[in-house]
């Protein structure tokens, strides 16, 4: 059977590990609020300063003296002695697995806005932009084609016989027809393309604030020296992505240089 001494030692230990335990599950969880890191540093503080100055301080006050000394003979004083390292171990600690799981999570490739919103947004809406553009590029190659057959055309009906310019004048009237065909249908392909590039970017935007992928830029006006940040999900709800300048512009504030990636990958 343990002896009274050492009941509480043990209970001092479990109690210390507890702590430690705390510290650990502090950090894990995000309290950090202000009042509390304040609190800390103005303990540190004035313990700092107590225990530089205690020479002076033990003769002028001596109750807070004599229990002092009583504490620290007590095994309890040296509980809270032993607890400040275990308490310095448990944050560091903490911190470090904090630090690796962020590593963790960050993106392995950032990306500018357009090359997000052609990678990583959602496949189908991928796909249609990728269909819809190759349209608009087939149809102005055409545009461009009949341009060049008709100049063609242009300057061998003058070079021909008679009984040939008319075959050729025939097949001029063809193509310029094709040739405005193509040309109507061009605004139209170029709209179109634009809409799915919207659906594009607006998909990136509900990604970003789904903390599905994650953007870091600089807040402007930038300072010389100034680190880029990792965009809060909750700005997206009024944040809006410029895919021209690499921008997300808010009401009364902006990031530059913006580059988008998924975590993990």
């Amino acid at each position: 059977m343990l002896l009274q001494g050492d009941e509480l030692s043990v209970q001092l230990f479990i109690g210390a590990a507890a702590l430690t335990a705390l510290s650990v599950a502090m950090t894990q969880a995000g309290w950090t609020h202000k009042w509390f890191v304040g609190g800390m540093f103005a303990l540190a503080a004035l313990l700092s300063i107590s225990s530089i100055g205690w020479p002076y301080l033990q003769t002028r006050i001596p109750i807070i003296s004599d229990a002092l000394q009583a504490v620290a003979a007590g095994r309890i004083g040296w509980f809270f002695v032993g607890i400040t390292p275990a308490f310095v171990g448990g944050m560091l600690l903490s911190d470090a697995l904090r630090r690796r799981r962020e590593r963790a999570k960050a993106p392995n490739k950032w990306m500018s806005i357009l090359e997000a919103m052609e990678k990583l947004a959602r496949r189908d809406l991928i796909d249609r932009f990728e269909y819809v553009r190759q349209q608009v590029f087939d149809n102005a190659r055409i545009c461009i084609d009949l341009e060049r057959r008709i100049s063609e055309l242009h300057v061998a009906v003058v070079a021909v016989e008679e009984a040939q310019r008319s075959e050729l004048i025939d097949e001029i009237v063809r193509l310029t027809a094709e040739q405005a065909d193509s040309r109507k249908q061009s605004p139209k392909l170029i709209e179109i393309e634009e809409n799915c590039r919207e659906a594009l970017r607006m998909n990136v935007k509900s990604q970003l604030l789904d903390r599905k992928l994650i953007a870091k830029g600089f807040l402007a006006p930038h300072s010389a020296g100034e680190s880029e940040k990792i965009v809060p999900k909750e700005e997206w709800r009024f944040l809006m992505l410029d895919w021209e300048a690499d921008q997300a512009l808010g009401p009364n504030f902006e990031y530059i240089a913006m580059l988008i990636g998924k975590p993990g990958h």
